[in-house]
């Protein structure tokens, strides 16, 4: 038995890297066992069996599972960080029925370089980097799971809400049992943008006024109308104040609530805010212009300044001829004509410098589309595509000595390849181009449903690269499929025997066998002795020999296709 007494051994203030690797002597009262325990056992006993508890004192309240106690003049903490600056951190509460994706509530903040377009939380775009969120996720299995409730329970109480500071002047709302209170500078703003100070009347005060009003006018109304022993008088009057508007407006400003309705033209030279309608004129802009409402321009609309709209845009124009476009978009003050009729977008680009167009799209799985639509009929009662109908076209066109072609010198054609309905929609992409010498375009290439075809001359600097068919391991009978294989490896040890299928005229096959025996064993290749090099329908592959085969089909049956048998 050891002489060495535990207060003897040395002192040590740290545990190994590996708990289970420090040993503490125990003693069991109850047992009257003594044993040894290593840190890492001790660890997870106390903590599967105890309270956490950090610090001491502090108020232990009922089915308490942690307890943290700390002394400080000034406040003391309990703190979460994720270190990833992608990420955010959080505390969740879970409900007994909860998961990773149901009833719980998650209070964290984002980190700085936190994606609000890909997020792993369930805020999306809801909020932005270094941001604080707090928000309940339920069900909708449960109609009455998700609420979140914010509140206070004493009497006389109250909730208060503050943005952008945390003293008294900085509280924005606040919220009793029966009454919500915004403080004198808050504004509420909708949907459109409009506001309302909180520092205006009560609506029902303008309710009130408005109702007193109306009353008035209709007053004052009846008793125009009975006075029409005045109305020459009232009209001269009314026509000398109009001219002597007229001459005021020259050098005015004004606002108007309503629509501005002209039949000549409106030249702005400064800014033109319009919340009303504009019509039956010509609009001309040399400042910015931002309209709220509608605009509705039956003349020409010409803006060199910045337009801004946050609605929906429609050009319309139904009298436009072969030498304009329905809408025409140019960097420069000239624009040349169309070189033929129905150009619906033009574009005319800066001098020297090359037009482009960009379109992005931004989001998981999303992409940029440009997509051509073609219908017969009218656009109020289409009709469907027929066989050989140009479904879209994108060309590309340069000017000759006195115009530029019509119809594009190169160009791609999506047709279609059968009469269009909802569950046969038959394409074929068709691609046209012009020889050098000419001015006619040739179609080069058609890429149909499940084959390509080329009319001009194939010319792969490279070769072409085939997907070799090979089977594993010693075979006696494989299959040359004409219409999936044009390569094919395979080896034998007793004979092999080869079956054609799917024979497609014109089309070539190699195969490459291998006899692996010591032996000569037969290659039977399928086709009769007339049609092979062997004048024969089998071929004898000498002993660790191999052959290759290369058939040729000229019309898709197998009285047309020859076999070559060459060996090594």
């Amino acid at each position: 038995m050891s002489s060495v007494k535990i207060s003897g051994l040395p002192a040590s203030s740290n545990l190994n890297v590996n708990p289970a690797q420090s040993i503490f002597p125990t003693t069991d009262l109850g047992t009257g066992q003594t044993t040894r325990l290593n840190a890492k056992s001790l660890g997870t006993t106390l903590y599967a069996n105890n309270n956490l508890t950090v610090g001491t004192g502090g108020v232990l309240l009922p089915n308490l599972v942690a307890q943290f106690t700390g002394i400080s003049s000034g406040y003391t903490q309990v703190n979460e960080q994720n270190i990833n600056n992608q990420g955010t951190a959080d505390y969740i509460v879970t409900a007994d029925v909860g998961d990773d994706l149901n009833y719980y509530i998650d209070m964290g903040i984002t980190n700085s370089q936190y994606s609000n377009t890909n997020p792993f939380n369930s805020l999306g775009t809801a909020i932005e980097p270094l941001s604080g969120y707090l928000y309940v996720t339920g069900n909708t299995v449960s109609n009455s799971s998700g609420n979140l409730v914010i509140g206070t329970t004493n009497p006389g109480t109250e909730t208060r809400f503050i943005a952008g500071g945390v003293n008294a002047a900085n509280v924005v709302a606040k919220i009793t049992s029966n009454t919500i209170t915004l403080s004198t500078n808050t504004k509420i703003v909708f949907g459109d943008s409009t506001t309302q100070n909180t520092a205006s009347l009560p609506a029902s005060y303008i309710i009130g006024v408005n109702n007193t009003q109306n009353t008035n006018i209709q007053i004052a109304n009846t008793t125009a109308n009975n006075a029409s022993a005045n109305t020459i008088a009232l009209q001269t009057y009314s026509n000398a104040a109009f001219a002597k508007a007229n001459a005021a407006l020259a050098n005015a400003t004004g606002t108007f609530a309503g629509d501005l309705t002209l039949t000549g033209n409106l030249i702005a030279s400064g800014i033109q805010s319009t919340t009303g309608a504009i019509t039956t004129g010509n609009l001309i802009i040399n400042g910015t212009t931002t309209s709220n409402g509608v605009a509705n321009i039956i003349g020409t609309l010409n803006v060199t300044g910045i337009v801004s709209m946050n609605a929906q845009v429609v050009l319309t124009n139904n009298s436009f001829s072969n030498t304009q476009s329905a809408l025409t978009i140019t960097a420069t003050p000239t624009v040349t004509t169309p070189s033929q009729d129905g150009y619906m977008i033009h574009v005319s680009g800066k001098q020297n410098v090359s037009s482009r167009i960009v379109t992005d799209s931004f989001g998981a799985n999303t992409y940029v589309v440009y997509a051509g639509r073609s219908a017969r009929g009218n656009v109020t009662n289409p009709s469907a595509v027929q066989t050989n109908d140009i479904l879209s076209r994108f060309s590309g066109n340069g000017y000759g000595t006195t115009k530029y072609q019509p119809l594009g010198v190169g160009r791609i054609d999506f047709v279609a390849t059968e009469n269009y309905t909802d569950a046969n929609t038959g394409s074929q992409i068709q691609f046209w181009t012009t020889p050098a010498g000419s001015n006619t375009v040739t179609q080069i290439a058609t890429f149909n449903g499940t084959s390509v075809t080329f009319t001009g001359t194939v010319g792969p600097q490279k070769g072409f690269i085939y997907t070799p068919t090979v089977y594993p391991g010693a075979q006696t009978a494989i299959t040359i499929d004409f219409a999936n294989n044009s390569v094919v490896r395979a080896q034998t040890a007793t004979g092999i025997t080869a079956t054609l299928s799917n024979l497609v005229a014109g089309k070539e096959v190699v195969a490459w066998i291998t006899n692996t025996a010591g032996t000569n064993q037969n290659f039977t290749h399928g086709l009769s002795a007339t049609n092979s090099t062997t004048n024969s329908t089998s071929y004898a592959i000498p002993g660790t020999s191999t052959i290759m085969a290369r058939y040729m089909s000229i019309d898709g049956t197998a009285q047309n296709t020859f076999v070559a048998v060459v060996h090594a």
